[in-house]
């Protein structure tokens, strides 16, 4: 009698090799905004240490000026450039089965449907618990869930440290991203009482837009719950209702934002984006920063529990989200 599949763990092992190149894709499409990020090389391993470091150029050099024949130059020495810290943040996920599974899955064939299809559900669950820390203020499960942009891009800039930098300093004002409310809730959709565009929410957008420009940095992508992305919606000219396609085919449902010289996306995600909220970010200063040897990767092999007839094995995550210039990235809230 054959009391175990002896190729159900190399069939596990095959599997697991197999999808661990694309787990790290698929993840960063769970949300708009880190799919952005892949897209445009902002996901980077970190190597390890003590924590993630990111560095910032803080300030332009002050000392240059205009001058004339023998006049002095100023020569202090000047230091632009300052780091910021975050913390290192982890994230697993079991995919679980039973010695009786194991055994009543012994084709090859069965073998294969069992594992992958159990893989699949543990995949879709980290992705899950990382479109949930892309949001998330960082104080999550005792603290230890991802820092996502309820931590970075705050209502309420001038007060918080965030990687190790205090923002209610005023030398560090660089560090503080823009805000705006609106009522989110009201008919702003309609025209004002002059009967013309653009909407409140429109001028509260523009007024977003402008302040979150500095020459060829300007938002490149507007995150809404459904409330926000309806009121945007309803405010569009017909001629605006433009789509991106490449946002789309990656299954996001999108709008594009004419304002500042340049078209943004506007993508609703109906997920954890924060009732009535809105984001306005510069993707370039928008990272996440995996750790090169746990960037949504199988961790460590396979174990057994001493009091069951089981078998696990873990998907994990180590890292976190960083950001820079955050002078560049804006909130809109509900003014109500």
């Amino acid at each position: 009698m054959v009391s175990a599949n002896p190729d159900f763990d190399d069939i596990v092992t095959t599997t697991l090799r197999h999808r661990s190149g694309k787990l790290s894709d698929n993840a960063t499409r769970t949300t708009a905004g880190l799919d952005r990020a892949r897209r445009k090389g902002k996901v980077m391993t970190a190597p390890g240490g003590r924590s993630i470091v990111q560095e910032l150029e803080a300030a332009l050099n002050p000392n240059g000026g205009w001058f004339a024949g023998y006049d002095r130059l100023n020569v202090s020495p000047f230091q632009p450039f300052t780091a910021a810290e975050f913390d290192w943040k982890q994230a697993y996920e079991p995919c679980i089965w039973s010695g009786r599974e194991k055994r009543m899955n012994m084709g090859r064939d069965q073998s294969i449907a069992l594992i992958t299809s159990r893989l699949k559900n543990s995949e879709k669950s980290l992705y899950d618990l990382v479109a949930q820390g892309f949001y998330s203020d960082g104080l999550g499960s005792g603290g230890k869930q991802l820092g996502g942009l309820n931590h970075l891009v705050v209502a309420s800039p001038t007060s918080g440290t965030v990687g190790g930098i205090n923002r209610a300093t005023s030398t560090n004002a660089f560090w503080r991203n823009k805000t705006g409310t609106v009522n989110f809730t009201t008919a702003i959709n309609m025209a004002g009482s002059s009967g013309t565009m653009p909407t409140p929410f429109l001028l509260a957008m523009n007024a977003l837009a402008i302040a979150t420009t500095r020459g060829s940095d300007r938002p490149d992508l507007w995150l809404y719950d459904a409330v926000g992305y309806a009121r945007f919606l309803e405010s569009l000219q017909p001629l605006q209702r433009l789509t991106n396609p490449d946002v789309g085919k990656a299954g996001f449902t999108n709008l594009t934002y004419q304002g500042v010289g340049m078209s943004s996306d506007v993508v609703l995600d109906n997920g954890y984006c924060p009732t009535e909220t809105g984001f306005a970010l510069n993707t370039d200063y928008i990272y996440l920063r995996p750790h090169s040897e746990l960037d949504f990767e199988p961790m460590g092999g396979e174990r057994m529990p001493i009091d069951q007839d089981a078998t696990v094995r873990f998907f994990g995550f180590m890292g976190n989200m960083c950001g820079a210039n955050m002078f560049l990235q804006g909130r809109l809230d509900d003014s109500d």
